[in-house]
């Protein structure tokens, strides 16, 4: 009897210097948010040393099906550009995030999650009300819990923001955005809290 060959099951993982050549369209993301003073090979190396982890991707077999990316505003200086701040000072600035809608809502709560560990109060993305290109949708984040800080007049754009109060308010959001989707616990400082809210999650 033959057997079928077993399918690759996606999982998320930091995004590293080394492997940024193997995302298509991440070169122009890293380009457009730092106004092309950085290649993704650079910002990433030096992110990683000054900040930390600023990015995940999924990898299913040999293929990427999507990615994240996210860091301080200084790291992200286009961002200064819109007339839609000042931006929180508690929170980090989601740049973009790529897939399909399953997709990109795991990368939001993987991200989300790695935020809230690492002590940020929420994270806010300068979204677009008309879908332009290396922006994240307005309609995206509003459907995934996100709520509308400010809106630029006369321009399409409106700064969005996921608050994190605390893990279980993440843990709520996170089971609204995947539903029953069992997704692996951060192993990080803090984590024995987010353990607790995943068992209670599975007794429920």
């Amino acid at each position: 009897m033959r057997m079928r060959p077993m399918p690759f099951v996606p999982s998320v993982e930091e995004i590293r210097t080394d492997e940024v050549g193997e995302i298509a369209e991440l070169e122009k993301v890293i380009s457009y948010w730092t106004g092309g003073t950085y290649g993704a090979g650079e910002w990433f190396g030096e992110i990683e040393e000054s900040w930390g982890t600023a990015g995940f991707m999924v990898r299913q077999g040999e293929e990427i099906s999507g990615f994240v990316v996210y860091g301080p505003q200084a790291y992200l200086p286009r961002a200064g550009r819109y007339p839609v701040g000042p931006l929180g000072e508690d929170a980090a600035l989601l740049a973009y995030v790529e897939g399909d809608a399953r997709t990109r809502r795991r990368l939001l709560v993987r991200s989300m999650r790695d935020l809230r560990l690492r002590g940020f109060g929420g994270v806010e993305a300068i979204a677009s009300d008309l879908g332009l290109p290396r922006h994240v949708p307005t309609r995206f984040l509003s459907e995934s819990g996100w709520k509308p800080v400010r809106r630029s007049a006369g321009y399409p754009y409106t700064l969005m923001r996921a608050d994190f109060g605390s893990v279980v308010e993440v843990g709520e959001l996170a089971r609204g955005l995947m539903g029953r989707v069992k997704l692996p616990v951060l192993k990080a400082p803090g984590a024995p809290a987010l353990v607790r809210v995943r068992a209670q999650e599975r007794r429920s």
